[in-house]
């Protein structure tokens, strides 16, 4: 596919280069064969950023009325890549027999094996509002109908990648959900892994605000296992994307998250890591 990637000197997501033989190896892993259109991509350069950014959906989702964000594919590592797949699958509770090739923790999108072991259609899960569909009936499709969508901010220096990053469209805290400053407080006193996603509705008005509740998720951080370190990684993601002036203009704000990021990064996951990988970009 021509003009496909974003070539990068520092890409989180771009691997070491894989031979055809290191494919054939991780097909056998994984139990599946890869479409070939994915191994001529992997070929040429393994997983990074690409020049697209959308591909369309019929239905709503939590990214957008029409799309959802497609900006990086993942490639093939010995531990990183598409092969972490069955670690994310058990993490956050999805179907087996998926492949992974973009994700942040709360959406995937994935090859779907469920019903082959080879030209697999591509399908979308949201784990926070609990919907999944198909995509596309192969790879060779759903590569044929990406785009590039003007209104998602994919600048790569500030590139964030965070669930409903840079959509216009749904703002960070519907009016009907938000939380007063005790109840956030209460939740992250608590750090009850199913609860801590609630923090996203806390409106955030100021710097005032802004410090506040970094500082109470830098405290709860401190306590976390890798549970709600996965849960504060993701909420924290979201505040830098919607916040990212307030952040980046003030000393004391981005040091707060910059405490919080090493907390997290001592819990030596990998979902984390790269929630944290994504948050570094932005920053």
């Amino acid at each position: 596919m021509k003009n496909f990637w974003i070539y990068e000197d520092e890409d989180p997501y771009t691997l070491k280069s894989i031979s055809e033989r290191g494919i054939l190896k991780a097909e056998k892993k994984l139990g599946v064969r890869l479409p070939e259109e994915y191994k001529a991509l992997i070929l040429e350069q393994n997983g990074g950023y690409i020049n697209f950014n959308a591909f369309p959906s019929e239905r709503p989702t939590s990214w957008a009325k029409d799309h959802v964000q497609f900006d990086y594919l993942l490639g093939i590592g010995k531990k990183d890549g598409i092969l972490e797949s069955k670690a994310f699958i058990k993490e956050w509770g999805l179907p087996d027999n998926l492949v992974l090739i973009h994700g942040d923790g709360h959406t995937w999108i994935a090859l779907d094996y469920r019903e082959t072991k080879e030209n697999p259609p591509v399908h979308y899960f949201d784990s926070e509002f609990e919907e999944n569909f198909r995509l596309a009936g192969s790879f060779g499709e759903f590569l044929s109908k990406l785009y590039t969508d003007d209104s998602i901010d994919d600048d790569r220096c500030g590139h964030t990648g965070g669930i409903h990053s840079g959509n216009a469209d749904i703002p960070y805290v519907y009016s009907e959900d938000a939380i007063t400053k005790e109840k956030a407080e209460q939740i992250l006193t608590e750090n009850s892994a199913a609860d801590l996603y609630q923090i996203h509705y806390y409106p955030i008005e100021g710097l005032d605000d802004l410090n506040w509740l970094l500082t109470k998720i830098k405290e709860s951080s401190l306590i976390a296992n890798i549970d709600n370190g996965i849960e504060l990684a993701v909420v924290l993601e979201s505040i830098i994307s919607h916040h990212k002036d307030l952040i980046l203009d003030n000393e004391q704000t981005r040091r707060l998250v910059l405490d919080i990021s090493a907390i997290l990064k001592n819990l030596n996951d990998s979902v984390i890591d790269i929630l944290l990988l994504q948050i570094k970009d932005s920053l």
